[in-house]
Order: C-alpha cells, then sequence, then structure tokens
C-alpha cells in the first residue's frame, strides 16, 4: 500500500514539472534530480519495511523460544530430584513441586501460604548447635545444611541453597530454596567418625581420641594449675584365657572389662582401649596422689571380680602404670612413654599392682634403648661367642651332650653378663636373631668336633619364645643344620614350662614338627612354673630339666629331696629321660644317682667352657676314666 502512494505522488510531480518547464534543459535536469531522489527514497523505504518484517518475525521466534524454554524450566522444576521451594519476601510458601510434596509428606494445598518455619523441629528450637530450617536461612544467598522435620514429625538433615529474586528496583521478591536430604550421608560420616575415634568392640574412646583428649587435658592442667593423671592397663595372662576359652570368649572379657572400668570413674574422665587388652584412663583435676593410689587400688579390686564366659568363671588381675602431668611432662608422647615404663615396672614386681612413673625409671629406659643399641652393634661385629657346659650320663660317667649358653664380649665394657642383656633382648624382639645366630653357631662348632674327634655328641640349644612361636622355626633350624652338615640327631632344643602353657593345639603342632624333623625336645627348668604332669601326656617331648632350685637344697631340704625324686620317677613313668641341673657337690650327685637320674650338668662336674677348651676337657675325661678303670 505504502508503494503505490509514493508512485502515485511521483507520478504527479512529473507531469507537473513537464508542464511548467517543458522546453528548458534545466528542466530536465530538474526531472532527474527528482525522479533520482524519490527513488532513492522508495529504496530506503523498502529497506526499513524489510528490516523491521525480520525483526518482528525474529521477535516472534524469540518470545516462541522462550516459552519452550519457560515451559522445560518449569518441568525441570516440577520434576526434579531436590525439593523446590519458593516463597515471598517474607518466608511465606508460595509454591512447593513434586519432590518437596514426597519427601515431606504433605499435599501442596496443606503448604501453599504457611510460613516456612513449618519444617522446623520444634524440640531443637532451643538448641543454638543446630540450624534449622526457618527464616534465618532466608538470605540473598545462602548454603549450608539445615534440621528439617516432615509431616509425621520424623527428623532429617537436608543440604539447602538459597537464592533471591529480584524485581527492577533491586528489591527481593521472592526465595527459591533447593534441598536434598543427606541423612543417609549424615549417618554415615557418624559411623565413620566413631570408627575413627571409638574402639568397635567395648565402644571405648580409641588411642586417636584418648591422645587428643590427653593433650587438651594437658594444656588445661598447665593453665589452671591443677593435676593429670594417665593410667596404662594391661591384664595379665589374658592371652591364656583367650587362647584356652576361644576369642569369642575373650572378646566377652574385654566388654565386661570396659565396662566395669566405666564404672571407676568419672564424667570428666576418660577411658579407652588402644588395642588387644591394653586400656588407658586420663583423670581430670585430681586434687593429689593420695586420690589417685586410691582410684587405682579400686580399679585393682574391681575388675579381681569373677566373670562368667560361659560354663567357665574367671578372674582377672591387672597390672597398672602410672603418670602425672604436668609434674612427670608436660608432652602427651612423654607421659604415654611414662606410663608404659611404670606399668611394665609394675610387671616386674609380680603384677597385680600398680607403679607410679618415677625419673629412676626414664634412667633404665634410657640404659635399656643404649643395651638395645649395643646388642645390635654386637650381632654385626661378632662380639657374641659360645660357652658350653657338658652333661654326664650319670650310669657311665661319660659326656653324653653339651649345652649351648651365649657370652658377650663387649669391645668397652669387657663380659656382660646374659642376665644384663638377655630380658632387654626379649622386650625388644632381638631374641630372634640372636637365637638363630646361637643355633648356628652351635651347631657348627659340635659338628666340627664331632668330626675332628670322632665323638656323636648332642648340643642343646635354648629357644626364646618368639622363637618357638614362629612358624619358621622348622625352617631356621633346617638351614642350621644343614649349613654346618649336623645331622638333626645331635640338635636338642630346650623349651621352657611357660611357652608349652599357651595354646595347647599349637604347641603340640610345632612340637610335632620339631620332632618329625628329627631333633630331641627338652622342657627347661621343670619345676619353676606350673609343673603339671597332666600336661605331660599329651606333649611330644623326650627329656625333663629338673630345676636347679630343688637339687641346689639337696640333701639339706627334705621337701626338695622329695619333689626331685618325685619328678625323676613320674618322668620316667611317661619314658622320659631327666636331667638335673645345677650340681655343685658330691651328694648331690650320689642322691641323682641313687633315685635313677639320667643325666646331670654343674659346676661339679665342669663350668660352662669356651670351644677351644672343649675338645682339651674330653680329652683328659676320657683319660681320667680309662685310669679309673
Amino acid at each position: 500500500m505504502g508503494g503505490i502512494l509514493a508512485l502515485s505522488s511521483f507520478t504527479l510531480l512529473a507531469d507537473s514539472s513537464l508542464q511548467i518547464s517543458s522546453h528548458k534543459n534545466d528542466e530536465l535536469l530538474l526531472k532527474v534530480f527528482v525522479f533520482g531522489s524519490l527513488a532513492i527514497i522508495f529504496a530506503a523505504m523498502s529497506f526499513v519495511l524489510i528490516r523491521l518484517n525480520k525483526r518482528l518475525k525474529n521477535n516472534i521466534s524469540s518470545h516462541q523460544a522462550t516459552e519452550q524454554m519457560m515451559s522445560k524450566l518449569s518441568s525441570a522444576v516440577t520434576n526434579s530430584g531436590a525439593s523446590i521451594v519458593m516463597t515471598n519476601a517474607d518466608g511465606v510458601i508460595e509454591y512447593v513441586n513434586q519432590k518437596f510434596c514426597r519427601s515431606n509428606g504433605y499435599l501442596h494445598h496443606e503448604v501453599i501460604g504457611q510460613s516456612i518455619d513449618i519444617l522446623s523441629p520444634e524440640s531443637h528450637l532451643e538448641n543454638e548447635t543446630r540450624q534449622l530450617l526457618d527464616n534465618s536461612c532466608l538470605k540473598s544467598a545462602w548454603e549450608g545444611e539445615a534440621l528439617c522435620v516432615k509431616k509425621n514429625g520424623t527428623e532429617y538433615w537436608c543440604a539447602i541453597t538459597v537464592a533471591a529474586v529480584y524485581n527492577k528496583d533491586r528489591i527481593i521478591t521472592n526465595y527459591v530454596l533447593s534441598a536434598i536430604d543427606i541423612s543417609a550421608l549424615k549417618d554415615a560420616n557418624s559411623k565413620m567418625q566413631n570408627l575413627a575415634l571409638f574402639d568397635s568392640l567395648t565402644g571405648l574412646a580409641n588411642r586417636r581420641l584418648f591422645i587428643d583428649r590427653l593433650h587438651q587435658s594437658v594444656l588445661s592442667a598447665r593453665r589452671h594449675k591443677h593435676t593429670s593423671a594417665i593410667m596404662f592397663l594391661d591384664l595379665d595372662q589374658f592371652k591364656r584365657i583367650n587362647d584356652t576359652l576361644g576369642h569369642q570368649a575373650g572378646d566377652k572379657l574385654l566388654s565386661t572389662i570396659a565396662e566395669r572400668l566405666k564404672t571407676c570413674v568419672r564424667k570428666q574422665d576418660t577411658v579407652a582401649r588402644l588395642g588387644g587388652d591394653e586400656f588407658t584412663i586420663l583423670l581430670n583435676d585430681i586434687s593429689n596422689n593420695d586420690k589417685i593410689s586410691s582410684i587405682a587400688e579400686y580399679i585393682l579390686a574391681i575388675l579381681k571380680k569373677p566373670i562368667k564366659l560361659g560354663k567357665h568363671e574367671v578372674i582377672v588381675s591387672t597390672s597398672i602404670g602410672i603418670t602425672i602431668a604436668p609434674s612427670d611432662s608436660t608432652c602427651s608422647e612423654t607421659l604415654m612413654r611414662n606410663a608404659d615404663m611404670a606399668l611394665y615396672r609394675a610387671k616386674e614386681r609380680g603384677r597385680d599392682g600398680y607403679c607410679f612413673f618415677t625419673e629412676e625409671l626414664n634412667v633404665r629406659a634410657s640404659h635399656l634403648m643404649e643395651i638395645e643399641h649395643e646388642i645390635r652393634h654386637a650381632l654385626s661385629n661378632d662380639e657374641f661367642y659360645l660357652h658350653y657346659q657338658p652333661q654326664i650320663d650319670l650310669k657311665t660317667n661319660k659326656i653324653n651332650s653339651v649345652e649351648a649358653l651365649i657370652r658377650w664380649r663387649h669391645p668397652v665394657k669387657g663380659e656382660i653378663s646374659p642376665n644384663d642383656f638377655i630380658s632387654i633382648a626379649e622386650e625388644t624382639g632381638l631374641i630372634v636373631p640372636i637365637g638363630d645366630w646361637v643355633l648356628k653357631k652351635a651347631c657348627s662348632e659340635i659338628h666340627q668336633l664331632n668330626q675332628d674327634s670322632g665323638l656323636d655328641l648332642r648340643v642343646a640349644v635354648n629357644l626364646s619364645t618368639r622363637q618357638f612361636t614362629d612358624l619358621r622355626l622348622v625352617n631356621t633350624v633346617n638351614n642350621a643344620l644343614e649349613t654346618a652338615g649336623m645331622p638333626a640327631r645331635n640338635l636338642e632344643l630346650e623349651v621352657t614350662e611357660s611357652m608349652l602353657m599357651q595354646d595347647m593345639e599349637t604347641v603340640i603342632d610345632q612340637l610335632n614338627r620339631i620332632k618329625a624333623y628329627g631333633c630331641t625336645v627338652s622342657i627347661d627348668d621343670f619345676g619353676s612354673g606350673y609343673s603339671s604332669f597332666s600336661y605331660l601326656k599329651s606333649l611330644p617331648v623326650d627329656i625333663l630339666k629338673v630345676d636347679r632350685e630343688f637339687v641346689r637344697d639337696i640333701p639339706e631340704d627334705l621337701n626338695a629331696m622329695e619333689i626331685t625324686s618325685a619328678i625323676i620317677a613320674v618322668a620316667h613313668k611317661l619314658n622320659l629321660k631327666v636331667v638335673a641341673e645345677g650340681v655343685e657337690s658330691e651328694d648331690q650327685r650320689d642322691f641323682l644317682d641313687i633315685n635313677k637320674c639320667d643325666f646331670a650338668q654343674g659346676y661339679f662336674f665342669s663350668k660352662p667352657i669356651n670351644y677351644g677348651d672343649l675338645r682339651t676337657f674330653f680329652l683328659e675325661r676320657e683319660h681320667r676314666l680309662a685310669e679309673a678303670v
């Protein structure tokens, strides 16, 4: 229509111009100018109209796309996996999606027009330690965890994101909340935290939590001039009970002990289980040491009450080591070490008691560390050597075997008694490499002696508890014998009664492996421990060694004589050979001979002698026996 009007106007103007100046050239030029101008105007108008038409089409398309997008967004919000809530500026709910209704048990009409506080648990309104879902969450932008409540009263945790909606004047008109139920995640996290901080069997604090509370207690004690006490507890003979009655009974025993310990302390104190049968107690704000002693004595008495484990009733004693902060130390690690040292001193004193840490224990610990270092150095530098004490056949007066005894020649301190380092080696685990060295050295030297002299001596080697319980023991023995080239019949392995009173099935299995290899097995120091003949019937052993404490008092002590003769008689009934240790007089030898003891060793026959003198000793003894004949 616009084009037609423009064309008409153009025609009229052209006719008028022809009438006015038809004969003049300038009129022609004017026409050309006018027509050109009109053409340009027409073209410009057409271009504008085309652009407007295109823009209109684009606006229509954009509006349709926006409508489609809004529809998608609406569908996404409605069907979202998160609970979506929209409120007005005052926190009144205007919209909730389907997920919200399913999760909280409400119908739409039940929450529209309600305050967001409807989701806030009333029972926790006074609890400032927890964030609740209420108007306090409505901020321009907020993220966090909040405790909510469903229609049926069930409380749960949500991770919530809050976003504000503004009008053109930048005034908040609405809030949009997106919430995800994280109750399962919170529960799993709580369980993980319990596993990280509490003992799963007893429910007591574990080492990690105990150390943290100890650190806080020490800081408080130092700041407020209070006293804290740390107790280390170890159940006496727990392993024997656990092995005898089974791990289930052992677990019940530990749980019972834990419950009893909790009754011995106050709420502000901490009872923890470090592992195995080791417990710790942290006593906060203690007035004096007498109070600590009273608590320790009370714990000892409470724990000794009988405990029913299935058909069995057991009594467990306890050893306790005690250290005090801040007087002993303000370092948590040092305090733990102090209590541990005091615990070992309590055990050394006979168990079933308690001991306070003293500086003397610290000095002793330093000495133990020094000896441990020197033992390692001695193993590397061949400072150990062996002495051998002969065992005499009382029927023939000939040497039947020798017992290998370790000696230590320190390059600076000189000779160091086994009494000064064997126990330390046991504690540190160095007894294993020491025992392996003794085994190899004894086999090598005695086999060489047998080869050189034509003898067929047996060498007796003492096994430590750690060696005996090592499943690789037979391989170690095999390696020592093969390296030396010595037959297994020439090796006697000595074990103590205490080693045998563990898990009987395991002990018998280990002894059978040794016996199957061809070695002789003897029980050393019989009479010093349990001294029960009943278990001997089932043990595959060959020799019984009577403890020197009985032999020493012969013939002055009638009881010692009766016990020794009884041991010999019963051992023979069980087809066991008997060796008497510590024979120092002719009267003792004669008594043993009269009572049919098989072998004897002691200073009466020979002191322990080194390998170099051993062959000379044999030759001289053989010469004396030949002259006597």
